[in-house]
């Protein structure tokens, strides 16, 4: 028989890691939704963000140590600026190349930055200050508590989906964007910069996905290349959610968590470790079997 605070403690983590993943979806749903890159250094980037906070805030690249609150601004506002660069000198050079080509540059983007991370910082486990493990929590029904990471992911990840719906919905910009993401040819015979609407894209995403990166990081006291898995997560995430779909990225990633935590407390036992970080990717499989576009994807249909 199912114990029903147990099974509260289960579903309650696992939506709290899925909101902390579904920073990094956004991330990924953003660049897509604008640009149309599938980019798979979403992981590696997440990573970045999080050994960034450690590299701020402890002498083991540089002298200076920052206080917690202004790591975290320096970490997003670095976010923003690796968007602008990466645009600036990568892939605009992209923009109406096949997909395949960009697929390849973000791989090696990963690649470079995972190597870089390790060059720098060595491969070792980092723990982050005690100002960035904070000891509170969120007291729940029966008795269960959401960890200070979890409950401020949940809270992040959903200002950030309301803001990027108004922004979209409601701004000149984000207007823009979305004239520049339906048909960027047509956008550019209307005067519309397609340059600038990719670069803010970059911008935006980047910064978004180096938060996400920073409260995994929290959820487990430092910075670790385990969150490199994060980018294969999060791909089942969009997924299920709709590639082009932010709401969706947000959704898809709640169920990811979910299923992973369930999978963890009652499949390993029983079938072996390992079992809830597989289940994500069973769970992608079926989707793209059943329902390729997610739940709030746009259809592509092409004649051929």
């Amino acid at each position: 028989m199912v114990n029903v605070a147990t099974l509260f403690e289960v579903v309650v983590t696992g939506i709290g890691l899925g909101a902390v993943y579904a920073l990094v979806a956004i991330g990924f749903s953003l660049i897509y939704k604008v640009t149309g890159v599938l980019n798979f250094a979403q992981g590696q980037l997440a990573l970045l963000g999080a050994y960034l906070v450690v590299v701020l805030t402890t002498p083991l690249l540089i002298a200076v140590e920052l206080p917690a609150a202004a790591a975290i601004v320096m970490t997003l506002i670095f976010g923003l600026l690796l968007g602008v660069v990466l645009e600036r000198v990568i892939f605009r050079h992209f923009i109406g190349e096949p997909v395949l080509s960009v697929i390849i540059v973000t791989l090696a983007l990963g690649g470079i930055i995972t190597g870089g991370v390790r060059f720098l910082i060595g491969p070792q486990y980092r723990a982050y200050p005690d100002a960035l493990r904070p000891d509170w929590s969120l007291p729940l029904p029966f008795g269960v508590d959401l960890s200070a990471s979890f409950t401020l992911g949940v809270v992040l990840s959903l200002v950030v989906v309301i803001a990027l719906m108004l922004f979209f919905r409601y701004t000149v910009i984000g207007s823009i964007l979305r004239a520049g993401a339906s048909d960027q040819q047509a956008a550019m015979v209307l005067g519309i910069s397609i340059e600038r609407t990719i670069l803010l894209s970059w911008a935006l995403s980047i910064a978004i996905t180096s938060i996400g990166g920073l409260l995994f990081a929290m959820s487990a006291g430092g910075a670790g290349f385990t969150i490199e898995a994060v980018g294969i997560l999060i791909f089942a995430a969009v997924v299920f959610g709709g590639l082009d779909s932010i709401p969706g990225a947000f959704l898809g990633s709640l169920v990811v968590g979910l299923i992973q935590q369930l999978g963890a407390y009652y499949a390993e036992p029983v079938i072996g470790a390992g079992v809830g970080q597989v289940l994500p990717m069973v769970f992608l499989l079926v989707v793209i079997l059943v329902k390729p576009y997610g739940l709030f994807g746009t259809e592509r249909i092409e004649r051929l």
